[in-house]
């Protein structure tokens, strides 16, 4: 009986132990198969509008129903390959299926604080390398024909989990990234911001600038 009851408690620790390993590959194959979805659903039509009436305006990104594909978004630190579909929400059934945007805040190209939130690890950890980031870094985010550069202005911040005021509106053209910390732990939140600094449009095969924040008649954003 004691020999059946240890062989019991083995193959169940094995099983545990294969479950613990076995989970984060499928959660990250979940997630592949979910960006592939979200990448053939992504808005389409004709690029956003600048606002009527203002010189050298910025169009804004159109919106989308929560769990749904809303841009793309590209970190040139994080490698050449790096790109994600960032859905609309941040709930644990969004942020599943890639980086999430914060309901509530502007959407790109926006005047305000446009913020977005991904894991480090697990579900294709796609902020896995966030502490590598560095002032000046990229981020470049894209929808029907149109993409926002934004240029970070500060390394990566470590935060309390409660400290919402990351998301507060911003009277400026901003961007706020926020994920876990430790890198495999969620005990607190770190948290990175940029400006807005260029907008390009599709013009035909290439891509033509049509907003700057150094141009003279354009509004800069704060640094």
């Amino acid at each position: 009986m004691r020999r059946l009851l240890a062989a019991v408690l083995v193959v169940g620790g094995c099983a545990l132990l294969a479950f613990l390993l076995l989970r984060p590959v499928a959660d990250s194959q979940q997630t592949a198969r979910a960006q592939v979805r979200l990448a053939e659903q992504l808005p389409g039509g004709p690029a956003p509008a600048a606002p009527v009436g203002r010189l050298a305006a910025v169009p804004v990104a159109g919106s989308a129903g929560t769990g749904e594909a809303l841009f793309t978004m590209q970190v040139p630190r994080f490698g050449a390959d790096w790109s994600w579909v960032v859905v609309q929400g941040t709930g644990l059934a969004q942020i599943a299926l890639g980086p999430g945007h914060y309901r509530g805040t502007p959407l790109p190209g926006a005047r305000g604080n446009v913020a977005v939130a991904g894991h480090r690890a697990g579900h294709g950890s796609p902020f896995l390398e966030f502490d590598t980031l560095r002032p000046g870094d990229d981020v470049v985010l894209a929808q029907r024909g149109v993409r926002w550069t934004y240029r970070l202005t500060m390394a990566p911040r470590i935060i309390p989990v409660d400290a919402t005021w990351v998301l507060d509106p911003t009277p400026d053209h901003e961007l706020t990234l926020t994920t876990c910390w430790p890198r495999y732990g969620s005990s607190r939140r770190m948290y990175v911001r940029g400006d807005l600094t260029r907008v390009d449009s599709r013009r035909g095969a290439g891509w033509a600038t049509t907003w700057s924040a150094t141009r003279a008649d354009s509004p800069s954003p704060r640094r």
